[in-house]
């Protein structure tokens, strides 16, 4: 009696552990060294392995420098790491030397070079660094009609995948794009291309840092899902995070140190693919994007400014715009901090085409066109002259800091509501508060108001914002 209780123990305790067992054994890591030499095939077969693998398998480079041309990833559902950021270092062949194939375009998922491409599945990357260093890292390719060759991309999510970044860093040295660098963007999470750009899932981007690229990174099309980008250090970026065309999607933007060179640091645009230099590619008629900008150290230089907010699906039937008025987005800006010195060219915060935005207890200071400003005249590059701004809610923000610049035409008001404001509310906090109101319907509390112009031609012609697609620099 005794032997057989002990077998039917026995018996138990294997059809417990067999299941366990099999699970441990389905994840696996595969183990990827620098060669010295072109390490592409190397790491491309370790995701191969890893995809076959399952879910929660690794792909783990050691600590050293590796040289690759394009990887491409599909459906991989597992983590891939390095040996810790800035102790394992990924770079073009033509960083290895310049006579190395350059980065090439694959038409099937892009029209321009990147160096690597997540397709799918969800994807978890941590300590490691991208580091391009080669003047010409791509094989030349036209950009438009104009022999190219940057690397556009150096990491691309693409189709519906979700993803999370850590301790991830991306650098780029001086190249030949219109910005002078080698790498036009760090980070993409998009669509493959347009009209079916749209792309859904969660992605984070936690404790990364981006130095050099035009675009520290961009995020297109999300539809309904959730992006983070939090405690993450930009430096000297072109611009740091472009956020566009995203519908029924929540995203996050906090706790971040970002100095900008050239354009704002936070871009927030609907309608970027059917404006002026993008495709044309029609926006999904789906609920607006909402955009929590917290907590977060701006800083700009040259004529970059804060955080700008352009709606151009918001955008009256005279612009002609194919998306307009089929999506929207909704915005609140608060406790941010933000220091400029750009000549007066951008706001602190500033915005066209956009209604029902919130701006909460910002801390603004330095030169610029105005500490705030919407429904402001815009440049006449673009077929609208003045974005209609209703019922922007700015609140308690601190400006006094702000010298508002008149070299460029601004108004000289540390508050600007433009002739495009309408149905506005302006409360000033505890420090006092110029504004200038050419709106109508706005309601100003416990600031002092500047006087109109004395006529409609002394009226200020708004910021000299710069051309923003790519390519269109003069």
């Amino acid at each position: 009696m005794r032997k057989l209780i002990v077998l039917i123990l026995v018996a138990l305790g294997l059809l417990l552990v067999v299941p366990a067992s099999s699970a441990l054994a389905s994840a696996k890591t595969f183990y990827v060294h620098p060669s010295g030499g072109n390490d592409t095939y190397a790491i491309q077969r370790a995701f191969n392995a890893a995809v076959k693998a399952g879910p929660g398998s690794t792909v783990q480079l050691s600590a050293g420098h590796f040289y690759t041309n394009n990887i491409v990833v599909q459906n991989f559902r597992g983590t891939f790491k390095g040996a810790g950021e800035h102790k394992t270092f990924i770079d073009c062949l033509r960083g290895l030397k310049p006579s190395e194939p350059g980065v090439t375009v694959l038409p099937e998922i892009a029209v321009w070079p990147f160096l690597v491409d997540f397709s799918g599945g969800h994807i978890n990357v941590s300590d490691l660094s991208f580091d391009i260093t080669a003047t010409s890292p791509a094989a030349t390719w036209d950009n438009g009609g104009t022999p190219s060759d940057y690397l556009m991309v150096t990491v691309f999510v693409t189709d519906h995948a979700s993803s999370a970044f850590r301790r991830v860093s991306f650098s780029a040295a001086a190249g030949n794009d219109v910005y002078g660098f080698n790498t036009d963007e760090g980070l993409v999470i998009a669509g493959r291309a347009a009209p079916s750009y749209q792309t859904g899932g969660t992605d984070s981007i936690c404790g990364c840092s981006f130095a050099g690229p035009q675009d520290g990174v961009q995020i297109e099309g999300l539809t309904r899902g959730r992006a983070t980008i939090t405690g993450n250090v930009f430096d000297d970026v072109n611009f740091c995070c472009l956020l566009d065309d995203s519908t029924a999607s929540r995203i996050t933007i906090s706790d971040n140190q970002m100095s900008a060179a050239w354009w704002d640091n936070i871009v927030l645009w609907q309608g970027f693919e059917t404006t002026v230099g993008g495709d044309n590619a029609p926006l999904p008629a789906l609920p607006a994007p909402h955009y929590l900008i917290s907590d977060n150290r701006l800083s700009g230089t040259n004529i970059a400014g804060g955080v700008w907010v352009e709606d151009d699906a918001f955008a009256p039937s005279q612009s002609g715009l194919p998306g307009a008025g089929t999506s929207h987005l909704d915005a609140t800006i608060a406790h941010n901090t933000i220091i400029l010195d750009n000549g007066g060219y951008d706001g602190g915060i500033d915005g066209m085409y956009a209604q029902r935005v919130v701006v909460l207890h910002n801390r603004i200071s330095g030169t610029c066109l105005a500490g705030i400003d919407a429904g402001t005249p815009f440049d006449s590059v673009y077929p609208y002259p003045i974005g209609p701004a209703n019922g922007w809610r700015i609140i308690g923000n601190d400006v006094s800091g702000v010298t508002a610049s008149t070299a460029v035409g601004g108004p000289g008001a540390q508050i600007w509501l433009g002739e495009g404001a309408s149905h506005c509310l302006v409360v000033g906090g505890c420090q006092p508060t110029t504004v200038l109101d050419q709106g109508t319907n706005d309601t100003l509390v416990n600031v002092t108001q500047l006087p109109l112009p004395a006529t409609a031609s002394a009226s200020p012609m708004g910021q000299t914002k710069r051309v923003l697609m790519k390519g269109d620099l003069p």
